[in-house]
């Protein structure tokens, strides 16, 4: 299973990455973005390790996962498939 840190953006748009770490979506390099709903809005990061994050929502305060292992360049693993 793949393993994600979390994030949250605050209304006034800051990003903070907690110290929470969540394990999940099996198969996630072969998976679509439907399968990480509600994760689905990809915003790249920088000042962070990871260098994506998919938002719950795209605009306002919300959660994010960011891949913490080999995923964590997520748009070109989907491009592929």
């Amino acid at each position: 299973m793949s393993q994600y840190a979390v994030y949250i953006r605050t209304k006034e748009g800051d990003i903070e990455r907690t110290k929470n770490v969540i394990c999940g979506f099996p198969h996630i390099s072969q998976a679509p973005y439907g399968s990480l709903a509600p994760y689905i809005h990809e915003e790249p990061l920088e000042g962070f390790p990871e260098n994506i994050v998919l938002w719950a929502r795209s605009i306002g305060p919300t959660v994010g996962i960011a891949p913490l292992d080999a995923c964590a360049n997520f748009r070109d693993q989907n491009s592929a498939t």
